[in-house]
């Protein structure tokens, strides 16, 4: 694990700034540090040292010194491919996984990236062609951003704030992408391939990049998530025992996932995820494993649940307890996140990985769980309920206006008020009424001060697929939205900001192409959220956990807003030199912050995303 960054056929400046760029992403490794010339290429990292500590050094090099590589991520079924390359005479100086994607690549080209399960953000020289190759992991786990220069070259790196120093060196200003501002307000979040920044980009998830001597670059697909239940519905193929071969895959995921030549533990709640992950790898290491927990006030807390849990299982068990301070909360995602992020479980995840990192430096977590398995409410009603829109729109209307919009979001009655409002939307707002539920189209035409931008509903329009069931659409829009830009974003820059590798199981590619081949009904079945995973292991966890309602890794935001936050509110986001207001009509700014407008949308949501929206602004010192 490490950050990378560099730069391909780019001015003389420009890449004697990569070891100014790569102090500013030291954080995501601090055990090292390396760089190279190769041909055009610049090539650096900052090295988290995981694997074979003592000789895995990057940049490394093949080919008599032509083709050269800096890698972030792991590559967790390294020793298989290892041993298959070994058999075929290639030979091997380390012990490192950077090695076997380098030699990988020596032998199948850009197919190398075909059989790595892991997460990756890969950059390659090769000098043989004049190329560089950029390769980034299927669903997105670890991040590549780059920019293209005015003379054809591009620079890259793990974070943007990598970026910066190499953007300077070419004359090149940052200036705000407004569309980026304008779906956020939907969003929460900057929605990728964009980014906040004018002509700078994510490498999409599952691709691989070749730009040449000429700067011409090509892109080209090697994995998209394929859901495909409905097709099987009709199979006269069986479908054998669904919850045995989840378990195996599962098992499979963990083992190679508890690789490391450092201290390894997990991250367990009181959910479903985090405890399946746990009973696998507890198979696996016995006592040796050590689980960690976050200890919170209030009824969120699951602390009590995973020490059961951790006990039932034979492994060591440390309480986190977590003191959060709002005000420094908010300022350290701000300056984390390198853009705007209003997802507020971003400040518990910094925590915690900092507690996390004073113990070990690597964690499995349950991550993905949700959307491999359809464990969101939302994604029952997208089951149950949109393919009898037209039948229930009545009644969906009737609760509408009986229901005081005040009532809580959270508890049975907010959630059906919530389904029954996007029951009567078109498919694309509803996507968006059931996730953030802040600012739709129709919003924000009426506010918005800056150029003319699209909607944001069109990303959720270019995730559709004709022939998807409702259900099958959620998930995907999920997958190519909200987990992609939000969730793995905020644990990738939450863990790498304490300099620790987090590692996913249940994102395993695998796991998720099997479940996703099941029949809806197969994969909830009892019409229950991840009705599959709770049946695969049912007998092996308690009822407790499999049977628990789920809760969110949460603060307690309004009271934030209503206490702590609100001099910063007031102070910054009501101030008369706002700069939200370069973006947003001064009044609405008002209506939200002081609850007067919006009253059915999330105004909790939408006021602390002002906040950091205007809290970025003012850091980034952003044309």
């Amino acid at each position: 694990m490490c950050g990378i960054a560099g730069s391909w056929r780019a001015p003389e400046q420009v890449a004697d700034a990569l070891p100014a760029a790569l102090a500013c992403i030291r954080h995501r490794g601090p055990d090292d540090m390396g760089s190279i010339r190769l041909g055009d290429a610049a090539l650096g990292m900052t090295r988290l040292a995981v694997i074979d500590p003592v000789d895995g050094r990057q940049p490394m090099t093949a080919a008599e010194g032509k083709v050269a590589i800096v890698f972030n991520g792991e590559i967790y079924n390294y020793k298989e491919l290892r041993q298959g390359l070994q058999g075929s005479g290639h030979r091997f100086l380390t012990n490192s996984d950077t090695e076997v994607v380098l030699a990988a690549y020596l032998r199948k080209g850009l197919r190398f990236v075909d059989d790595l399960v892991g997460m990756f953000a890969v950059a390659i020289a090769d000098s043989r062609s004049d190329e560089l190759v950029l390769a980034r992991d299927r669903f997105g786990k670890k991040p590549l951003y780059y920019a293209g220069l005015p003379e054809g070259g591009l620079t890259f790196a793990s974070e943007l704030k990598g970026l910066a120093p190499m953007l300077a060196a070419a004359g090149l200003d940052r200036r705000v992408r407004p569309q980026s501002v304008y779906d956020y307000l939907s969003l929460g979040v900057v929605p990728q391939p964009a980014t906040i920044w004018e002509g700078v980009l994510t490498l999409e998830p599952g691709t691989v990049m070749v730009t040449d001597r000429a700067g011409r670059s090509r892109t080209t697909s090697y994995w998209s998530p394929v859901i495909e239940g409905v097709a099987q519905q009709g199979s006269a193929e069986p479908l054998g025992d669904p919850g045995k071969r989840v378990r195996e895959l599962i098992a499979e995921a963990t083992r190679i996932r508890l690789r490391s030549d450092v201290p390894l533990g997990i991250f367990l709640s009181g959910g479903v995820d985090s405890s399946v992950v746990g009973y696998e790898a507890a198979r696996a290491l016995g006592g040796e494993l050590q689980a960690f927990t976050v200890k919170t006030s209030g009824e969120l807390d699951e602390s009590d649940v995973a020490a059961r849990t951790a006990a039932t299982l034979g492994i060591r068990h440390t309480v986190l307890p977590l003191t959060l301070d709002p005000v420094a909360g908010v300022q350290q995602v701000v300056r984390a996140y390198d853009q705007p992020f209003a997802d507020s479980s971003a400040i518990p995840s910094l925590a915690i990985s900092a507690l996390a990192r004073e113990h070990v430096t690597v964690v499995l977590n349950g991550d993905g769980g949700d959307e491999v398995f359809g464990g969101y409410r939302r994604h029952l009603a997208a089951h149950l309920m949109v393919p009898r829109a037209r039948l229930v729109g009545g009644a969906a209307g009737l609760m509408q206006s009986l229901v005081p919009r005040s009532v809580a979001r959270r508890g049975p009655l907010g959630l059906a008020l919530r389904v029954a409002r996007g029951l009567r939307l078109p498919a694309d707002e509803r996507y968006l009424a059931w996730t953030t539920d802040m600012l739709r189209e129709g919003d924000k035409t009426a506010i918005w001060r800056g150029r003319h931008c699209e909607p944001t509903e069109r990303l959720v329009a270019a995730t559709r697929v004709p022939w998807l069931s409702a259900l099958d659409q959620q998930l995907l829009s999920d997958i190519r939205i909200n987990l992609l830009s939000d969730l793995l974003v905020k644990m990738d820059i939450a863990s790498m900001a304490h300099s620790l590798e987090a590692r996913s199981p249940l994102l395993d590619h695998r796991l998720a192409d099997y479940v996703w081949s099941l029949p809806p009904k197969v994969r909830l079945p009892k019409r229950t959220p991840k009705g599959l995973l709770r049946e695969s292991y049912r007998g092996l966890l308690s009822s407790e956990v499999l049977d628990g309602a789920k809760r969110g890794f949460e603060i307690p935001m309004s009271d934030w807003l209503a206490g702590g936050l609100r001099p910063m509110v007031q102070d910054l986001v009501l101030a008369p030199d706002a700069r939200v207001l370069d973006f947003i009509d001064r009044d609405a700014v008002v209506e939200l912050v002081d609850g007067t407008g919006y009253a059915d949308r999330n105004l909790t949501y939408l006021r602390y995303g002002l906040l950091v929206l205007e809290m970025w602004l003012r850091d980034s010192n952003a044309a």
